[in-house]
């Protein structure tokens, strides 16, 4: 009988999809399927689940022969998931041995209908160089300001739960998990397992510039909560978004984009911490994402550190030993052994 239901959307990152299933296959605790949904790969990622598949019963596959983007292709999945709870994973995270096991374990205690897991950050090279706590209990004006789940790899939620309220909505291209964990918290608490369950990797490569439709999310579901958060006395944190979207486009390079938003922080919302950040985007970006990075890196604290580096140590190794040449297929199979 399958416990858990895992749902992965992936588009062209085969090599890094590699990792994650691999993450994924070794949940210790629960049973587990792995539902992939193949978003229009051009990269030969199609091919090398189909063998992968007819390797391991566990594993199933949703090919679609032209991208659904992400809240299409994650309904896909969950429209062929059978577990009784349902887990995303975006397809360059990683996952902690006893992921699962430990939010299945906080649910039952806490009777809550969906979970998350605090969250170790990673650069390329699975290096840690931040962290974020988490917190559960009702949630739901919290949420209402602003995201507070770190990624939607953490989240587990009940099948049912998440049929009732829709699902993600296709017409979001830009804060449609925000806006799912949003509609959960009107009819559960949130049960938060504070320890770094997930490796969410912050690498350039995965870096979208094109802020605008992230933009356009966060407004869409300000406008569509609104009157729930007038209700709770709460408005959403749009100048917090911003700074988010300055802080991608800075490390992505674009210092015209990031000083534009970070002067437009200062005089708009008289967030005058930022005044410096508009001459640091223009002249020195990639310095001053190191230097923000080596802070975030010093704070991770130390029980945070040794716990995730003894589950993501392995994974460093395995993927050191592999040839490049011989391709993710042989790298999953190792790892298993």
């Amino acid at each position: 009988m399958i416990d858990v239901s895992v749902v992965v959307p992936t588009h062209d990152r085969r090599q890094m999809l590699a990792q994650a299933v691999q993450s994924i296959l070794r949940q210790q605790g629960a049973a587990i399927e792995l539902i992939v949904v193949n978003d229009g790969s051009t990269d030969g990622t199609g091919p090398w689940l189909d063998r992968l598949a007819a390797a391991d019963a566990r594993v199933k596959v949703v090919h679609h022969s032209e991208p659904r983007f992400v809240s299409g292709a994650r309904n896909a999945g969950i429209a062929r998931a059978v577990g009784r709870w349902i887990a995303f994973c975006d397809d360059d995270d990683l996952w902690a041995p006893d992921k699962l096991a430990a939010q299945l374990a906080a649910m039952r205690t806490s009777a809550a209908r969906w979970a998350c897991t605090g969250v170790a950050v990673v650069d390329e090279n699975l290096r840690v160089i931040g962290h974020h706590h988490v917190a559960g209990g009702d949630v739901l004006a919290r949420l209402l300001e602003s995201n507070r789940i770190p990624t939607g790899s953490t989240v587990i939620a009940e099948r049912e739960l998440i049929q009732d309220v829709g699902g993600f909505d296709p017409a979001l291209r830009g804060s449609e998990d925000w806006d799912l964990w949003i509609r959960l918290a009107r009819y559960s608490p949130l049960a938060a397992v504070d320890r770094p369950l997930i490796a969410y990797r912050l690498g350039r490569g995965s870096l979208s510039m094109n802020i605008q439709p992230m933009r356009a999310g966060r407004l869409a579901i300000a406008a569509r909560y609104a009157a729930l958060a007038a209700a709770y006395g709460v408005a959403p944190d749009g100048a917090g978004h911003e700074r988010y979207l300055a802080r991608q486009l800075l490390r992505g390079g674009a210092r015209g984009q990031a000083a534009a938003i970070f002067a437009a922080l200062a005089f708009r919302h008289g967030r005058w911490r930022e005044v410096p950040r508009v001459a640091a985007a223009l002249l020195a970006p990639r310095m001053t994402d190191r230097i923000g990075q080596a802070r975030a890196a010093a704070a991770v604290p130390a029980p945070w550190l040794q716990e995730v580096e003894h589950w993501l140590q392995p994974i460093r190794e395995a993927h050191e030993a592999v040839p490049q040449q011989s391709g993710d297929w042989g790298m999953v199979r190792g790892l298993e052994a």
